[in-house]
């Protein structure tokens, strides 16, 4: 019986090659295995094995995640993350499962809680947040301008009288 967290052999997997340069936001429902050089973010539904030749800076979500190769960004595993020996991680780990094997390079935090990568309700919220924070630094320009257009009002009636 084979050990379903054991994702470095993909059966029938999409194999993205060594030569292969992307950029962009990836995402696929089938097993798939990087060999070349990927940047932006990984989406994936299923199993994904970064190869020992792979080099990603990307944040990576999936089913099951292996890493062979380099990872500059977050890794979440939904069902596990395993990381051998030829790895070389700069970033953080979040899965209910996480194996971190001898000879492994990591730098990063791992949380196995389920609680690093929960998403805000929607992106909006995001968006409130930084405009909030925007309103809150401008808030000292704002008072100065309430200011002057009393002055104004003031001067008018006074002219006018």
């Amino acid at each position: 019986m084979s050990n379903p967290y054991d994702t470095a052999q993909p059966r029938k997997a999409s194999v993205l090659g060594p030569t292969l340069k992307f950029k962009g936001e990836l995402t696929a429902e089938e097993d798939l295995l990087i060999q070349g050089s990927i940047e932006g973010s990984i989406r994936h539904s299923s199993s994904l094995t970064i190869g020992e030749g792979g080099r990603v800076k990307a944040n990576v979500s999936a089913e099951y995640v292996a890493v062979e190769g380099n990872v500059e960004g977050d890794i979440h595993g939904t069902q596990s993350v395993t990381i051998r020996e030829t790895a070389n991680i700069n970033g953080n780990i979040s899965s209910p499962t996480v194996s971190l094997l001898e000879g492994a390079t990591f730098n990063g935090k791992i949380d196995m809680t389920g609680k690093a990568f929960e998403k805000p309700a929607d992106d909006s919220a995001t968006a409130k947040a930084a405009e909030a924070v925007a309103a809150e630094r401008d808030g000292g320009k704002e008072e100065a301008s309430p200011a002057r257009k009393p002055q104004k009002p003031a001067r008018r009636s006074a002219d006018a009288a």
